[in-house]
């Protein structure tokens, strides 16, 4: 049964508040609750925001506004899923997800959106050890129900990553992830890689053409720059013969009104006033994150991606901004070629994946105990239908 989420009151952007209910306590005194449906939609909507305030470091994938309007394009078969880990009465961390109920009769969970290149726990004790122990411990109850848990994109460093990383009952997978430091030290590159720069730019120039170059400041400017990108994206996927992957134009549009300029702009290059990429990026703070990029299929030998990106650094630099983050890279020549040239630093994301229809799943314990089961809107160990989580005003 689902926990009471209820107050009236104006929420508390401070300090996100516990389940008042007593309930059982994980190892090292950590409470992780289920929040299902409704219920964590408006938690999202209440709550999250104090977490993800109290926590400096959450990447934008996590921002209130991103995973709200993801949670708008969800089919009839899903439900967004919180894991709420707490301690005497306080929110330490938690985590959004998906349930999805598929047409096979699996149960898969996943994160909420679909373009999520970085999955975190968000709250102001997500970083400790035992917090990621205990959500990591309710991940594995969720699979033992029988759900197929698959978490893609997990920084490898961080707490939650680590933990999987050394369970033998989860699948794991690595991908290379790339960040720009800003300013970019042109200087500091390789004297090939200084050259393509060069002459990409000298054969644009040569050409006659005029390069122009803008960047959303407002929300009226970032919807209104939509189309554009999507229309490029599309045309991108069609050289190959193939649909744009992804949500269609009205889901973005949703998406990016509850995001807002504050979460999110998009990026775009023309020649002779034609768009001839874009790209769609989050930021918080000085970090920014690339999250869809775009270009014209039939001007690859202007190297539209290339002119955008220099544009690209070259402003968020200007406007104090320290990192862009171009996310998860294939292991082909063509995508480790292309982030090299931006002089990154490389770090890791891990896939870890863990199949409830496994009876290795259903059986596994670890130090002796047997994981718990997750019962749906409950907490992780010990359903508690009245338990409310509800704000302090």
């Amino acid at each position: 049964m689902t926990p009471v989420i209820g107050s009236a009151r104006r929420p508390d952007t401070r300090h996100a508040t516990a389940p008042a209910t007593p309930v059982s306590r994980s190892r090292g005194g950590v409470r992780v609750h289920t929040v299902e449906g409704a219920a964590a939609l408006t938690w999202l909507a209440e709550q999250w925001p104090a977490l993800y305030q109290q926590d400096p470091l959450a990447p934008p994938y996590a921002a209130p506004g991103w995973l709200l309007g993801w949670t708008t394009q969800l089919p009839p078969s899903a439900t967004p899923l919180l894991l709420i880990a707490t301690s005497s009465a306080r929110v330490l961390a938690a985590l959004a997800l998906v349930r999805e109920h598929h047409s096979d009769g699996t149960v898969h969970v996943t994160a909420v959106s679909p373009y999520c290149e970085y999955v975190t726990a968000v709250g102001p004790e997500s970083a400790q050890p035992f917090v990621a122990q205990a959500l990591a411990r309710c991940l594995t109850g969720l699979a033992t129900q029988g759900a197929v848990v698959h978490l893609a994109n997990l920084p490898a460093r961080s707490p939650l990553g680590t933990v999987l990383l050394g369970r033998s009952a989860w699948q794991h997978s690595t991908a290379r992830t790339a960040v720009v430091p800003l300013p970019l030290d042109l200087a500091a590159l390789p004297k090939s890689i200084r050259r393509q720069h060069g002459q990409r730019e000298r054969r644009v120039a040569a050409s006659g053409y005029t390069i122009s170059y803008r960047r959303s400041h407002t929300d009226a400017e970032l919807l209104s720059m939509l189309p554009v990108l999507q229309a490029l994206h599309a045309a991108r996927w069609a050289s190959e013969g193939r649909p744009a992957p992804g949500p269609a134009a009205p889901a973005w549009a949703e998406v990016l009104r509850r995001c807002g300029a504050g979460t999110a702009f998009i990026a775009q290059v023309a020649v002779n006033d034609v768009p001839i990429a874009a790209q769609l990026c989050l930021y918080r703070e000085q970090r920014t994150y690339s999250v869809l990029p775009a270009m014209d299929p039939q001007l690859t030998h202007l190297s539209p991606g290339h002119l955008l990106l220099a544009r690209l650094t070259a402003d968020l630099a200007a406007a104090g901004f320290t990192s862009l983050d171009l996310g998860p890279t294939l292991e082909t020549a063509g995508q480790i070629g292309y982030k090299a040239q931006w002089g990154p630093t490389w770090d890791t994301n891990v896939t870890a994946v863990m199949d409830g229809r496994t009876p290795t799943a259903t059986t596994h314990t670890r130090h002796g105990d047997a994981f718990p089961a997750a019962a749906s809107g409950s907490t992780c160990w010990t359903p508690t239908p009245t338990s409310p989580l509800e704000n302090h005003s």
